[in-house]
C-alpha cells in the first residue's frame, strides 16, 4: 500500500518536470516573436546576414560585450562595457535599460515588462 504515495509522487515529479520545461520553452518562443517585432530591424538573429544598426544577436548569451569583430561599437558604448558578459542578469538590465547600465549606448529599444524581458533572454540563449 505505501506503493502508491510514491508513485503518486514520482508521477507528479514527472509532471512538474514536464511543464517546467514547457514554460521554458514557451518562453523561448513567446521571446522570439518579441525579437522578430522589436530587435530584428537593428539585430540580426541568423547567420550569414548583411550587417544592421545593431551587432547580431547570434551567440549573444554568454559572449563579453563589445566583442563582435566585424561591428563598430560607439565610443561610449565601448568605454563602459569592458567588464560586462551577457548572462541572464546583464541582460535583464540591459533590456530594462540601456542607457543606464551601459552609458553611451545607443539602442532606443527598452522594456519595462519582466516576463517579456525573461523570454526575450530565454530566446537569445537559444541563438547558438
Amino acid at each position: 500500500m505505501r506503493r502508491i504515495p510514491i508513485a503518486a509522487a514520482a508521477f507528479g515529479a514527472v509532471l512538474f518536470l514536464s511543464l517546467a520545461g514547457t514554460a521554458v520553452a514557451d518562453d523561448a518562443t513567446d521571446g522570439g516573436a518579441l525579437v522578430k517585432k522589436a530587435c530584428s530591424t537593428c539585430h540580426a538573429t541568423v547567420t550569414p546576414s548583411a550587417p544592421r544598426q545593431g551587432p547580431s544577436l547570434v551567440g549573444v548569451f554568454g559572449r563579453k560585450a563589445c566583442s563582435v569583430a566585424d561591428f563598430k561599437y560607439s565610443p561610449g558604448f565601448v568605454a563602459s562595457c569592458k567588464d560586462v558578459v551577457w548572462d541572464e542578469a546583464s541582460l535583464d538590465r540591459w533590456l530594462t535599460n540601456p542607457q543606464a547600465m551601459l552609458p553611451g549606448a545607443v539602442m532606443l529599444y527598452k522594456q519595462a515588462n519582466p516576463d517579456k524581458r525573461r523570454a526575450i533572454i530565454a530566446f537569445l540563449k537559444t541563438l547558438q
